[in-house]
């Protein structure tokens, strides 16, 4: 596909610079820039039914040159690895058109600008979450501008993000779930983005031990109920909704500290597995790390991946789930992240 030049982008990793190239075989899908919170600023691993969620995407650019007018539009998708963006949206995200937001500040290198978009989940919103009232996180944004003397973007009403070709599109996609000593399930659905019926391969693998702590993962592992910082600063006050440049968590583990689990008698830290997990994905085609699946237009698979491992208290994988074309070519993923917890751990 052609590249999109341009100077606005939304970053994919957290040492992203803008550059038009993202590395091959980078997970794009982890972007930094895109969070949830509850109206009060509070940090969401997942969204919530029934009330306003707040999405916020940051936008940064490569110039010197202030941008003003920027704008951004959000989509949030039904599935965990395969395409987003306007064609998989959920209709209480807008549907095709998204939700759009204004940056109220000019954006230059120099100058980040956030916006923020409200979104009520309903019910039918309720996939792969943990509990009866959320579901994970997967949003996908697209910031443009279209005010003279040169428009940047475009502003989308169909089809599906590109985020390896056009740096304006952004993806968000990590979920953190418990381990309490047994094998455990993550269960999702693939989709077909064409218009007939294709084959594409699902593959999973477990990341190495500094990805599973990254900045990021750190950042999605203290919004959980079950992770708290110990030894640093005190929690940071909410910051509104409305005034969020970044995640708490982000500004909180700045500042020094450990993670550890919450509601142990002793403090338990977090740190990554000394030993890798078994990765299975289950489909109606068979059992392996890697699997093969026809898919036709408008269908959903449903796929299940099992994660075994006894590791000790506090130990952390992360995996990446990936959708593939049988040409090799990455449609999008998900990132997992597992923490190991005694079995009677209920924080």
């Amino acid at each position: 596909m052609t590249r999109v030049p341009g100077d606005l982008y939304i970053k994919y990793d957290s040492g992203d610079d803008g550059s038009d190239v993202i590395p091959q075989g980078a997970a794009f899908w982890a972007s930094p820039s895109i969070w949830l919170t509850d109206t009060g600023g509070n940090s969401l691993p997942h969204a919530i039914t029934g009330v306003d969620n707040w999405v916020h995407v940051q936008v940064d650019s490569m110039s010197t040159d202030p941008r003003s007018g920027v704008k951004v539009q959000t989509w949030v998708c039904d599935y965990t690895p395969g395409y987003i963006g306007p064609d998989s949206a959920r209709p209480s995200s807008g549907g095709a058109n998204g939700r759009t937001a204004t940056v109220a500040t000019a954006v230059t290198k120099s100058a980040p600008g956030t916006v923020h978009v409200t979104w009520r989940p309903t019910t039918a919103d309720l996939i792969n979450g943990p509990n009866a009232d959320t579901g994970h996180l997967c949003v996908g944004a697209n910031v443009y501008v279209e005010t003279l003397p040169t428009p940047e973007g475009a502003r989308l009403s169909g089809g599906k993000l590109d985020v390896i070709n056009n740096r304006h599109h952004g993806w968000k996609n990590i979920t953190v779930i418990r381990n309490a000593g047994r094998r455990t399930p993550f269960a999702f659905r693939l989709a077909n983005p064409g218009a007939e019926p294709d084959d594409f391969v699902v593959r999973a693998w477990e990341l190495d031990r500094e990805t599973a702590m990254g900045r990021v993962e750190q950042e999605h592992l203290l919004m959980t109920a079950f992770v708290d910082l110990v030894d640093g600063e005190p929690e940071p006050p909410p910051v509104p909704a409305a005034c969020q440049q970044e995640p708490r968590e982000r500004t909180w583990l700045a500042q020094g500290g450990r993670l550890v689990l919450r509601g142990l008698p002793e403090a338990t830290p977090l740190r990554p597995a000394e030993h890798p997990a078994h990765v299975e994905l289950r489909t109606v085609n068979g059992r392996d790390q890697s699997v093969g699946l026809t898919i036709r237009p408008g269908e959903l698979v449903p796929v299940v991946f099992v994660m075994g491992c006894e590791g000790e208290p506090g130990e952390v994988h992360a995996f990446d789930i990936v959708q593939q074309t049988r040409d090799d070519l990455v449609l999008g993923g998900a990132r997992l992240i597992v923490v190991d917890v005694p079995e009677w751990h209920c924080c």
